[in-house]
Parts: structure tokens; C-alpha cells; sequence
């Protein structure tokens, strides 16, 4: 037995009747916004030495997702980009005009079940709009239920502070940035997203100020471009945090609106976090191409370990034969046939959006949506089955099983923190607020010897 898991029992044997720390979770900043208001009703317990060594493994698959643009391109960005199906006016938007890649911030979060034989990724979101930075809210909330706060002290537990990740990130990315001289960051939005984000962006600018921080919620219509920089509320800005996506850039306007900022990062006018082109990096459409068998003579043992270790089967849908487990097969016939076990997946969704689970879906919209998606860029994956973990029912009740979708930051590159999802329905397809998901967190124990009492 784990040490994690260990302690999970632990804290289960030892919980009070009627303990009910989601109802201390609902009290927290967090409750409502891009979050929701349902919350686990426990937290998650993870092994230091456990985290540390996903994060690694993480930090490896990322390298070889960074390296795919020279070992199947020629090093041509702009190639790779069109191969993952980003329109014209996204890749204008994403890649610098001289074709240079930029050296991008390593900043990602990824989504995770656990299987019983170790953790699947789902997807890998890059770059800088990433919902969890401020997930320690959570952790300082749980705190407040007296016997969390114990089992929080007797064990030792601690918990990692994503703002503090995320401050690290900046000043490790960007060369000349001195954070005791409290610069000026803009929280950035798209126009048409600000209204929804911006009591999320004032919280994120709240949690900054008490780093020492000054944090400005804006959108990109509100930025002023001079001479010596980018301004915006009469400050000039020291670093952008992008906060929008690369879907939102769909016009030769949207382009236009964005180039400014693209040219002052790229000037040293301003540190961008993080550049579109991060976001290459996180799309479905590569984690097909790591996948598959195609492209396997291009890695060496160690790095087929890692990809084999973490990836699930993942194929962009064509109208061809491919090899699932050792066996030459026609994609689209499989795929109708094996809803069951298959996922349908945009490659540059997120927060669940496009996402259809073949075993909820009735078998003639399957067929449909499938066929309808070939030579698209989306993606079909294996279906990963995660293993239910036991938590109190909602109000202190007799446990239930609940499965959980680990959201996993990779700050540079190694761990750096992680969110959850959770839900008692062990067939659903996507864990997300809009399906009845609830927001949790996780306290780090030391697994440094991990042992079998």
C-alpha cells in the first residue's frame, strides 16, 4: 500500500460523523466563476517523491512534443502547425513571419486519469490560460474544517502554491525580469471573453498583489502600443499574461488586433506569457502524431517508454489503416465498432468542450460524427478507465466511489501542482462543473519511504 493511499485511509477511519469539509470549499473565492460551486468532499492525498517523478515524466513527453517540428519537418514550424489542422489566420497569428520559433516559457497542464497501472494523459493543455493557478484557495479553505486542519498537522501535509509556480515561471522564463521591483503585469483576455473572466482575472490579480505583484485585468482592445512599450490604464506593462486562446483568432481582424503584441514581445518591449505558439504544443492533433506507429523509428528505447508509459492510443481520423494493439486495421470501420471504447476529441478544444464519449452515444450519431470528422483535425483516443476512489458522500455520508481527473501543472520542467475533478459516475465521458464534477485539491505527504504497514 501506498503512502498516499495509506493515508487516505487513515483520514477516512478517523473522519467524524457529519464532517462535511465541501461545505468550508463552498465558502472559498473559488466557489462560482470558471470553478462552479460543487466541491469533493475530501481532499486528494499525493506522495512528494510521486509528484516529483510524474513531473519528470511529464517534462520528457513535453521535450519530445517540442522536438516533433524537426523530426518530421525539417524544423519548419509552419509545416507542423498546418499538419495539426490550425487554419491560416492562426498559424499568421501563432509563428513569428521569418519562420524562427520562438523559445517558448514551459508551461502546461496535464490532464490525467489513473489507471490501476499508473496515470494515462488525456490531453496536454500549453501555455498560459490554464485554470488551477489558484488552486491553494482550495487547500487554505479545507484548513478551516478543524479536523482537516489536525489530520493536516499530525501528517505533515503540505501543499504547493500555485501562485507562487506560476511567479517562479516568470522569472525563469524571461531573462532581465526582477520580481522585487514589483512590475506591472496585464492580465489579458480577448474582447469577447472578458466580461466571464473578469472576476477571475481580479482574484488572480488579488492573490498577486499580496506577492508583491500589481496586476491589471484588461482585454487586448485596451492596450496602447509606444515607443517604449506597452501600456495599458496609463501603466507600462512589464509582463503579459495571456489569458485567451488560440481559438478565439478566427479572422484576419483577429489577426490584425493581435499583431501589435506579437511585435512588442518579439522586440523585448514586453515579456509575453505566453506566446500563441505554446499552444501548438498543446494540441491533441501532436499527441496523435507521437502515437503513432508511423513515427515510432524516430524515437530511441528511453523515449518510447515515456510516450508508451503515458499516452493512450491516439489517431488523427483518416480514412486509413492503422495498428491497434499489433493488429493492422481500417480506422473507420474500427471505430464504428469499438464505440465503446473510444473517444471523439477536437484537437484544440478544452475545458471538455468537443469532446464525445463513443460508449454515450448512440451508435448512428457515433457513425455520423465520426465519418463527418475525417480529414479533420480531430482525434480519436482509447478510452481510459480510471479507478474509482473512496469519498464521503456529500454532508459526512458512508463513502462512495468517485473517479477523478487529476489536472497536473508542468512548471518548467518538473511538477508544479495540480487540481481535480471528481464524479460518482464511473462511465462519464467528460468531468467538468457543467456535468455535476466537483472541484477538489490535494495535500503532499511524504513517500519518501514508502512502505507496507
Amino acid at each position: 500500500m501506498s503512502t498516499a493511499a495509506r493515508i487516505t485511509r487513515d483520514y477516512l477511519r478517523g473522519l467524524p460523523a457529519g464532517c462535511a469539509p465541501e461545505v468550508s470549499c463552498g465558502t472559498s473565492p473559488l466557489a462560482g466563476d470558471i470553478y462552479g460551486s460543487a466541491f469533493l468532499t475530501r481532499p486528494v492525498f499525493f506522495g512528494h517523491a510521486e509528484s516529483l517523478a510524474l513531473g519528470e515524466r511529464l517534462s520528457r513527453l513535453y521535450d519530445l512534443l517540442l522536438a516533433l517540428p524537426h523530426r518530421l519537418y525539417d524544423g519548419d514550424p509552419r509545416s507542423f502547425t498546418a499538419a495539426l489542422g490550425w487554419a491560416p489566420a492562426q498559424i499568421e497569428a501563432a509563428l513569428r513571419a521569418d519562420g524562427i520559433p520562438r523559445e517558448l516559457p514551459r508551461s502546461a497542464r496535464a490532464d490525467l486519469y489513473r489507471e490501476s497501472d499508473g496515470f494515462r494523459l488525456l490531453e496536454l493543455n500549453g501555455g498560459s490560460p490554464l485554470g488551477g493557478w489558484d488552486i491553494s484557495l482550495l487547500n487554505q479553505a479545507l484548513l478551516q474544517e478543524p479536523y482537516v486542519a489536525s489530520f493536516a498537522r499530525r501528517h505533515g501535509l503540505d501543499f504547493t502554491d500555485g501562485i507562487q509556480v506560476l511567479l517562479d515561471l516568470w522569472q525563469d522564463s524571461f531573462t532581465g525580469l526582477d520580481l522585487s521591483s514589483h512590475p506591472c503585469v496585464a492580465l489579458l483576455e480577448w474582447p469577447g471573453s472578458y466580461a466571464g473572466m473578469e472576476p477571475h482575472l481580479n482574484r488572480m490579480a488579488a492573490l498577486l498583489a499580496a506577492h508583491g505583484v500589481e496586476a491589471v485585468p484588461c482585454h487586448l482592445g485596451q492596450l496602447e502600443y509606444r515607443a517604449d512599450g506597452v501600456h495599458v490604464a496609463g501603466r507600462r506593462i512589464d509582463v503579459v499574461h495571456r489569458w485567451f486562446v488560440i481559438n478565439d483568432v478566427a479572422t484576419a481582424e483577429d489577426v490584425a488586433l493581435l499583431a501589435p503584441l506579437s511585435r512588442a514581445a518579439d522586440r523585448g518591449l514586453v515579456h509575453l506569457f505566453t506566446p500563441l505558439e505554446n499552444e501548438v504544443y498543446g494540441s491533441k492533433a501532436a499527441l496523435a502524431l507521437l502515437s503513432d506507429e508511423r513515427n515510432r523509428s524516430l524515437f530511441d528505447q528511453t523515449e518510447l517508454e515515456v510516450i508508451d508509459g503515458l499516452l493512450p492510443w491516439t489517431r488523427l481520423v483518416r480514412d486509413e489503416k492503422v495498428d491497434v494493439a499489433g493488429e493492422r486495421v481500417d480506422l473507420l470501420p474500427y471505430a464504428l465498432a469499438h464505440r465503446d471504447d473510444l473517444v471523439l476529441k477536437a484537437s484544440s478544444s478544452h475545458s471538455g468542450l468537443d469532446v464525445l464519449a463513443g460508449w454515450e452515444t448512440p451508435a448512428d450519431e457515433w457513425a455520423a460524427r465520426v465519418r463527418a470528422t475525417v480529414d479533420t483535425p480531430v482525434i480519436l483516443q482509447r478510452r481510459v478507465r480510471p479507478v474509482p476512489e473512496p469519498f464521503p458522500a456529500p454532508g459526512g455520508g458512508p463513502t462512495e466511489p468517485a473517479v477523478l481527473t487529476w489536472g497536473v501543472f508542468l512548471a518548467g520542467h518538473g511538477y508544479g501542482g495540480a487540481y481535480l475533478r471528481g464524479t460518482t459516475d464511473p462511465a462519464a465521458g467528460v468531468i467538468s462543473s457543467a456535468r455535476g464534477g466537483r472541484l477538489g485539491t490535494l495535500f503532499l505527504v511524504d513517500d519518501t519511504e514508502e512502505g507496507t504497514p
